[in-house]
């Protein structure tokens, strides 16, 4: 073989080096071009899935934070039921206690099951508070007013017949819970009769808190009853289930009907939940 044709080959050599290089080049271009669409798109998908999170996280919140309102105001009014109207009572307590379901409801399809499973458990808690909240309210009420006509001065040396009534009114309608249930019929118009002397209805002529009489007609002030309300309370006095809770003072009722206690583990499934997701600034709100 001769230069000419060494020259020749080496010459066809690098053309064939030079097509691959190029078709190398643009494999490579495409290749780069795709691995970063891909790179691209996966970052693209990686954002959409934490805006995704970010958006459930806040509805979540915003679910919980409901409910615990919801649960709290229907808590509130539970507690606070003895101080409203009779005749408004029940509305009341319907308005409170609807709210309950509806957010409940919104939890189940946000999630998690932890979460969910406590808040059902609170919603249960206020079901069990609403079977005895009326009831409790007139048993309070009345408790109220017999102890706004005991005596102002000495107690123990008081011999006026209508406040001796209303303390003994008082505590034989504060443990009724306790009687014997033979001897409750009798006992309750006895209670009647304490109650009707204590001077407590105001369409009895009793004098109200600023001294002057009232009329069958009057409206009832904070520290009255009516013949109403009179009758309400003797017929729950008839069926006395659970009266520790109807005749218990605020201060001890609300540790005893469990509220606080569900309440907190749904806070606390809540924050736990959120400590393992990693979003420890939103426990803070709760």
């Amino acid at each position: 073989m001769g230069v000419q044709d060494v020259h020749t080959a080496f010459t066809a050599l690098g053309a064939v080096f030079s097509g691959v290089a190029a078709l190398a080049a643009v494999m490579v271009a495409r290749w780069q071009t795709t691995f970063g669409r891909l790179v691209a798109l996966e970052s693209v998908r990686s954002q959409a899935a934490v805006e995704r999170e970010l958006r459930l996280e806040a509805q979540r919140c915003e679910a919980w934070t409901a409910f615990l309102r919801a649960s709290d105001a229907f808590a509130d009014v539970v507690w606070r039921l003895g101080e409203v109207e009779p005749q408004s009572r029940a509305e009341a307590l319907r308005a409170r206690s609807e709210t309950l379901p509806e957010a409940c409801s919104g939890l189940r399809v946000l999630g998690p099951d932890g979460v969910v499973q406590h808040a059902e458990a609170v919603r249960e808690r206020c079901s069990r508070m609403e079977r005895y909240a009326l009831r409790r309210a007139v048993v309070r009420s009345a408790l109220h007013a017999l102890m706004r006509r005991w005596c102002p001065g000495n107690a123990e040396h008081c011999e006026d017949d209508a406040h001796i009534c209303a303390w003994l009114a008082y505590e034989m309608l504060e443990g009724w819970g306790d009687r014997d249930e033979d001897d409750r019929p009798d006992d309750l118009d006895f209670l009647e009769y304490l109650i009707r002397e204590s001077g407590v209805l105001t369409d009895s002529g009793a004098p109200t808190d600023s001294g002057a009489p009232t009329d069958s007609g009057a409206p009832t002030d904070s520290g009255a009853l009516t013949e109403d309300d009179l009758q309400r309370l003797l017929a729950v006095a008839r069926t006395p289930v659970s009266w520790n809770l109807l005749a218990a003072e605020d201060h001890w009722l609300r540790p005893r009907t469990g509220f606080y206690e569900e309440r907190g583990a749904f806070v606390t499934s809540i924050r736990d939940f959120l400590a393992d997701a990693g979003r420890a600034g939103a426990e803070r709100r709760f």
